[in-house]
């Protein structure tokens, strides 16, 4: 089957947006709100519970009952806000355009090509192997929060694709996905630094070495500075994976990053890797380039490849761009700095503007099919 022409798309956008948007506008606008007003109940409830469980915990009354109080009148907003909805489900969703969604967008897929399908992404076992396959191609820098997003797949020029969406900002949605295990890391960390104070205090006791106690203050101090460290050097990512499946498999792993303070929390083994200097000094000095094997990493780099990803950063408007080639895939972190394919925004409203630039985003996804040629199959 041919690939559509951009004109075609255009032409097939037009189409949705009068068919199957116009009309609904406001009653997607509608359900976001609703949605949106739940979110913010759900999530003040939440630390409202946290604090029953701390101060709880603790034995300060005055506080328990206050966040005690606190959490029944959140209860009662929520239920009076949903009395005339007939699913009371609350959703932590704080742009509330799941249901927009998933009302929406495989039917909007279907401008691209008929194989397009979108799904939303929950937290289970496998988004965790994702993730830990991901961090395996050192493109990524350490995280505390993450949340993976919308997810897209299809064919196109006979190229399999995948766009993961994901985000490490620190927002209130990764916080209430994660906020159920603060008890629990927290708990686990005072747990290990007692730990480790303990066998300080009883080494010092046994051998009568009492300058060992001058150890528990600098464990703390270095605790807390690297502590600091971490958060001052933090790069969040909020942007996509494009995965390509590619015509051949790859022996080693090759994967390249930019050559600025960003890169910093790019942990690897440095003694699995040599630097892979190119013939390109430009671009040897915006990016660096590590693998496994040196001779494949120099067939896959080719002097096209490299022209063509210099220009991706513009292209995209990303913060930064990064990509690993390893197995049968190749792998491209686009770091936009937003959040990416919206149908509805917490404080807008969702009209025809929303999805033409959901449209042209896409659309400059599959464009790097055709931008790094990997419909051919001669390579790079």
């Amino acid at each position: 089957m041919a690939e559509k022409s951009v004109a075609q798309m255009k032409k097939e956008l037009q189409e949705f947006y009068f068919k199957k948007v116009k009309n609904y506008l406001s009653e997607i606008n509608r359900v976001r709100k609703h949605e949106t007003i739940n979110s913010i109940y759900a999530f003040f409830l939440t630390l409202s519970g946290v604090g029953i469980f701390l101060f709880a915990f603790l034995e300060l009354e005055t506080y328990l009952f206050v966040c005690m109080g606190l959490a029944a009148v959140y209860v009662a907003l929520i239920c009076f806000h949903n009395r005339h909805v007939k699913n009371k489900a609350v959703t932590v969703d704080m742009s509330g355009e799941n249901a927009i969604k998933g009302r929406l967008m495989n039917d909007f897929l279907k401008i691209f090509g008929d194989n397009f399908k979108w799904s939303k992404e929950d937290y289970s076992a496998n988004k965790l192997g994702y993730l830990q396959g991901v961090n395996e191609l050192n493109i990524m820098n350490n995280y505390l929060f993450g949340s993976i997003d919308d997810t897209i797949s299809g064919k196109y020029l006979g190229v399999n694709f995948r766009i993961i969406e994901f985000d490490t900002a620190l927002s209130f949605k990764n916080i209430m996905h994660w906020i159920c295990l603060v008890p629990f890391i927290i708990g686990c960390g005072c747990g290990a630094f007692m730990f480790l104070i303990g066998i300080i205090v009883i080494i010092g006791t046994l051998f009568n070495a009492m300058w060992l106690f001058w150890l528990v203050p600098a464990v703390f101090v270095l605790i807390l500075l690297k502590w600091i460290y971490s958060l001052l050097t933090y790069v969040p990512f909020r942007g996509v994976f494009v995965e390509f499946d590619m015509n051949k498999n790859f022996g080693g792993h090759t994967f390249l990053i930019e050559n600025a303070p960003s890169n910093r929390g790019v942990k690897f083994n440095h003694a699995d890797f040599g630097e892979v200097k190119l013939e390109d000094v430009e671009f040897n000095k915006r990016y660096k380039t590590y693998s496994t094997d040196q001779v494949e990493a120099r067939f896959v780099l080719t002097t096209a490849f490299i022209e063509r990803f210099k220009n991706m950063k513009t292209a995209f408007k990303a913060k930064y761009i990064r990509a690993a080639f390893k197995d049968k895939k190749i792998t491209i972190a686009i770091d936009a700095g937003k959040d990416l394919f919206a149908m509805a925004n917490m404080n807008k409203d969702t009209d025809a503007q929303t999805f033409v630039e959901l449209f042209n985003e896409i659309l400059s996804v599959l464009a790097l099919i055709q931008a790094l040629k990997l419909n051919q199959k001669i390579g790079l």
